[in-house]
């Protein structure tokens, strides 16, 4: 994974300095590490919101600060669900030789094939808790689920992982269930189906 520069400015802390930092475009955020005073800074807001939408969250990133770079992950956003802006960013030093627990959402292929059946995905979870070195963290998990059939129940276990990706969650644990749609749903559709007829 190749990390991406995010070019910050220190600033003072207070949530006046962060009104105003909003209202000038820029995310108050705070940088900090092992061994290391957090350090409170901003990023230009429509910069960093085109690195999400691109990258996504788990990006590896070189943030500048004060002509100094420092490798880091997002570790929390903090959002404004109202507005849909963001609020705060928290960014995490991290060593290129240290593994580091993350979570990558699982990007499911091939639900139109088992829907076009007549069967329905029943999810568990969307999410999946890793550990690896910042360089190897995968933006999402492909899962592909076309050749399951009604009845089948897919596990941590069953998933295909990157190398050099350890999964912290439980192997045994349900990712998905394939099941057909219940009785009742099934009536509710004969009357229209007759009466289109």
């Amino acid at each position: 994974m190749e990390s991406v520069n995010v070019e910050a400015v220190t600033r003072k802390p207070g949530k006046n300095i962060a009104y105003k930092l909003r209202k000038e475009g820029y995310i108050p955020a705070v940088l900090y590490g092992k061994g290391m005073e957090s350090i409170p800074i901003a990023v230009a807001d429509k910069k960093f919101c085109k690195i999400l939408q691109t990258k996504g969250r788990n990006v590896l990133l070189d943030v500048i600060v004060n002509g100094s770079t420092h490798n880091a992950i997002i570790k929390e956003i903090q959002n404004d669900t109202l507005k849909g802006k963001l609020l705060h960013v928290d960014f995490q030093i991290v060593s290129m030789y240290e593994k580091i627990e993350s979570t990558v959402p699982l990007k499911l292929k091939g639900v139109g094939i088992l829907e076009s059946k007549g069967a329905i995905v029943q999810h568990q979870i969307w999410e999946l808790n890793i550990k690896c070195l910042p360089d190897k963290i995968p933006e999402e998990l492909d899962v592909d689920i076309s050749n399951l059939d009604v009845g089948d129940t897919l596990y941590i276990r069953d998933l295909i992982i990157p190398e050099g990706v350890e999964v912290v969650d439980d192997p045994d644990e349900v990712v998905l269930t394939v099941v057909v749609p219940k009785a009742e749903d099934v009536k509710k559709t004969e009357p229209e189906e007759e009466a289109t007829e």
